[in-house]
């Protein structure tokens, strides 16, 4: 009987004691898994923190975000769909989400001498903070080769880095402050740059450019400039075959 009692006694010591430890791993899981979750946490939070990219701010985008011209085919973000029916798809080449650049692109529109007109939209930071109306060739020069010089047709599609210093036109058609564009890819085509058309609209036989990219107007080359001048964009992505 006495040998009975001590080994029900010691069952039970040992049942008390695997429950306790059960206990003490279960809580120690809990914490675990809670110090995890802190830690995850602070990780975000610091990371959000540090997050410095910069944001235009209202007072900076409005002087850009105002409607210019007829831009109503112009997508902020132009794909197959949603530019104007009957246009090619615009990006054999891809355009950044989150950056800042510029973007040429086709419209519907053409100016009273027939030039067809080119949307010329500014982003920062992946938004759009304006769309100009630009030329680019002649009325007469859009269908010419645009990988060969001379032509003044349009200047090919693709990529091109952007300068960061404005000098002044080599011709009057160029206007008295020019900004160079150098291609990122093969092509018979120098010295094209971003400027205005002092014959825009006029009937002279020089509305249009010889492949530039050409703003309707000063003060608008001016809001461009100022653009540049400001966000340093990385490049100027041209799609308008």
């Amino acid at each position: 009987m006495f040998f009975r009692l001590l080994l029900i006694s010691l069952v039970c010591v040992v049942t008390t004691s695997c429950s306790a430890n059960a206990e003490i791993k279960t809580s120690g899981t809990s914490n675990n898994e809670q110090t995890a979750e802190k830690l995850i946490s602070a990780k975000t939070e610091k990371i959000s923190s540090t997050n410095t990219a910069k944001i235009p701010q209202q007072h900076e985008t409005d002087k850009f975000t105002a409607p210019v011209g007829n831009l109503t085919n112009v997508s902020a973000q132009p794909n197959e769909q949603n530019l104007s029916k009957g246009n090619p798809k615009p990006n054999q080449y891809s355009v950044a989400t989150s950056g800042t650049y510029m973007q040429l692109v086709k419209t519907n529109e053409v100016n009273q001498l027939g030039n067809p007109i080119y949307g010329l939209l500014l982003y920062a930071n992946g938004q759009q903070v304006g769309a100009y109306r630009t030329v680019t060739g002649r009325a007469h020069t859009q269908n010419r080769d645009r990988d060969r010089s001379g032509t003044e047709a349009p200047l090919p599609d693709g990529r091109y880095t952007v300068a960061k210093q404005v000098v002044r036109g080599t011709i009057a058609e160029a206007g008295d402050r020019f900004l160079a564009i150098q291609p990122q890819f093969r092509t018979g085509r120098t010295a094209l740059g971003i400027h205005y058309d002092p014959s825009f609209d006029k009937n002279n036989g020089e509305d249009g450019t010889s492949g530039c990219i050409a703003l309707t107007n000063r003060q608008e080359l001016t809001e461009v400039l100022e653009y540049v001048r400001t966000y340093k964009p990385q490049f100027i992505n041209v799609s308008i075959r």
